[in-house]
């Protein structure tokens, strides 16, 4: 059954989604809950030790990985990343490596026990309410995403199981006091370099229509529009629902007479007071005579803030001249309470007996415990009734919206008619781009399922964000074709003329590079030859930020020069500049780095490495058949 329920969806929207994903382990956040539904006739992905990984689970980890890279990137994934298949060959080596491992961790006999698991749950506030796990609070958030609790349950025992392997690892990796002198010694060097560039510049390049056609020709797979689909939709939409929705003024009103006490601010006074104790040394009665005293004293003119500091007997506010700051109702005790929140501003009221003692208090100021009037209110009022009464009716019309789609799937017209909604159509969008509707990767996936897109028949009724729920049907279909020449050619002779300008700019380099290391020219002998300057780093550091990543390493990587001498190499930068290094001198500071933080570092990063050695080896042993995803499309 939909669920539908504004007071679920406030806690679990946003953030408590993200929460819920982050406490599962890879498999989890990388499957979700879809990859267990998967199957059918289609051609595994891979089998693993005989269990099939189906390209359903395949294709809901890669649309989970490529989102996040999205997220990283602003929304668009660098070219550098190449394409999708690229990307999900990546991926299936991930899936299959968790396979593998959850396998060894069950084998091995890493288990969580039902309290341990309770107890983690139990744990975690975001299934608290005041103060306390809920247990209806727990079921609900977890429906509200989709998740049933035993699901929930085994994947966090999954979890929390891989996790023990984890901290196995990490628990018996060590350094040695060797590894961090040496580390120290190599992490504080630096190194004297000097710089000559040979740009890629591809201005002066040209490239030839056939040489462009050619390209194009072996490279055809590169130029292909991705398949296409419109679908069909209906939706509900809460806002919508509201816009139609008459509330009528009496109804307000009603409402906020109901409400009176939550529209009105709370009632902050300021006051100060000044205290006498009732002890063994000092009776009830000469304690009240005091304050009596005290209390004529003001009256004739004496300063209540000085005689609270010299007579005042509470010690957290006498040396402040009895200051209280602020009090609001329900912070003091009822008798003192009363006499504070019946006085006037600048009042000094008489003696108060409280189970503390004897108080003489004064009121300084009053602040809050205003009332907004039913026109301050009315428009928030008449909000809250519409929203009130659509969540209601988005319910029912949500059930019926599903059923409907269900059982007469071959259309979207019969929901239509008997709920009153238009159909409505998106413009076509790939798999994983779309705009409008189509900008929900939820969307996106259900438009290509196999139920839409092969059976074509109406989606699962999907719920979207904004309180918006929609129905599918394909609409049309447009198949991935190859673009053509003339719309690529541009992009082509760019790509060749960065390419042919890198083969350039290497091949001078390189000529370059030779003859330094033959000793018969200097590096300023050769920059004048080409008309390029030397460019004098100085004295660099491993994490120096002004030097190209390439050039930085390449120059870390290079033997000591003897006295007097130049080590020289090359490398060929990102941007297909080559850049020839000459490298001179070597020195170390200080480190100023603690022994047992560099221990610790090597610890940290020895587990991580010997975790993935784990996991590289277990699935080396594994017997995998894995098949190509060009071949799954």
């Amino acid at each position: 059954r939909f669920v539908m329920l504004q007071s679920i969806r406030d806690k679990t929207s946003g953030w408590i989604a993200y929460f819920i994903i982050g406490l599962i382990s890879v498999p989890f956040a990388l499957w979700g809950i879809n990859s267990y539904l998967g199957g059918g006739e289609q051609t595994p992905a891979a089998i693993v030790d005989g269990e099939e990984i189906t390209s359903s689970q395949l294709n809901n980890a890669y649309g989970r990985y490529r989102e996040r890279l999205m997220s990283v990137f602003g929304g668009q994934l660098p070219a550098a990343f190449g394409d999708e298949n690229t990307l999900k060959e990546q991926v299936l080596g991930q899936v299959i490596e968790e396979r593998v491992l959850l396998s060894y961790i069950s084998d091995s006999g890493f288990r969580v026990g039902d309290d341990q698991l309770f107890s983690s749950i139990k744990g975690m506030q975001l299934f608290h309410q005041d103060g306390q796990f809920n247990k209806e609070l727990y079921q609900n958030q977890l429906a509200s995403q989709g998740y049933n609790p035993a699901f929930f349950e085994m994947e966090l025992r999954r979890s929390q199981e891989m996790e023990q392997l984890n901290k196995a690892i990490k628990s018996t990796s060590f350094s040695v006091p060797a590894q961090v002198d040496l580390y120290n010694q190599l992490q504080n060097q630096q190194r004297k370099i000097r710089t000559l560039t040979v740009a890629n510049n591809v201005d002066g390049i040209s490239i030839s229509d056939q040489e462009a056609a050619e390209y194009y020709n072996k490279n055809s797979n590169q130029f292909m529009d991705p398949q296409k689909v419109k679908v069909d939709y209906l939706e509900l939409s809460l806002s919508n629902i509201k816009r139609n929705i008459e509330v009528k003024e009496d109804q307000v009103r009603e409402r906020f007479e109901q409400m009176r006490d939550q529209l009105t601010t709370a009632e902050y006074r300021e006051a100060s007071h000044i205290l006498l104790t009732v002890n063994d040394t000092n009776d009830e009665d000469s304690v009240k005579q005091k304050i009596i005293e005290i209390k004529n004293r003001i009256d004739a003119g004496d300063d209540f803030a000085a005689l609270a500091t010299e007579l005042s007997q509470d010690p957290g506010s006498a040396p402040d001249g009895g200051n209280l700051g602020e009090v609001e109702k329900g912070m003091m005790v009822k008798p003192f309470e009363a006499e504070l929140f019946g006085m006037t501003v600048g009042q000094i009221s008489d003696p108060v007996k409280t189970q503390f003692g004897w108080h003489l208090i004064k009121l300084h100021a009053v602040s809050g415990g205003e009332t907004q009037t039913f026109e301050q209110a009315a428009s928030k009022i008449e909000n809250d009734i519409k929203t009130e009464l659509a969540e209601s009716q988005i319910y029912d019309l949500a059930e019926n919206l599903a059923n409907i789609g269900y059982e007469q799937s071959d259309s979207l017209l019969p929901a239509s008619e008997q709920l009153g909604l238009k159909i409505q159509t998106t413009e076509y969008f790939t798999r994983n781009q779309g705009i409008g509707l189509a900008d929900d990767p939820k969307v996106r996936e259900a438009a290509f399922s196999d139920e839409v897109l092969k059976q074509k028949i109406n989606s699962a009724t999907l719920e979207l964000e904004n309180n918006r729920i929609v129905l599918l049907h394909l609409n049309s279909l447009q198949p991935a074709n190859q673009q053509p020449l003339e719309m690529v050619k541009q992009d082509i002779i760019q790509t060749l003329k960065v390419k042919k300008g890198r083969e350039l700019a290497t091949t001078q380099g390189k000529e370059i590079l030779a003859d330094l290391k033959s000793g018969s020219n200097t590096l300023d002998d050769k920059a004048s030859a080409v008309s390029i300057t030397v460019v004098d780093a100085g004295f660099i550091k491993r994490a120096d930020g002004a030097l190209d990543q390439a050039v930085l390493s390449a120059a870390f990587t290079l033997p000591k020069p003897e006295l007097g001498k130049m080590v020289y190499a090359g490398v060929t930068e990102v941007d297909g500049d080559y850049t020839v290094i000459e490298f001179s001198d070597i020195k170390s500071e200080v480190s100023e780095s603690k022994p047992d933080d560099v221990k610790k570092q090597f610890a940290e990063s020895d587990a991580a490495y010997e975790y993935q050695a784990v996991l590289k080896t277990l699935t080396s042993k594994a017997d995998v058949m894995r098949t190509p995803v060009a071949d799954l499309q």
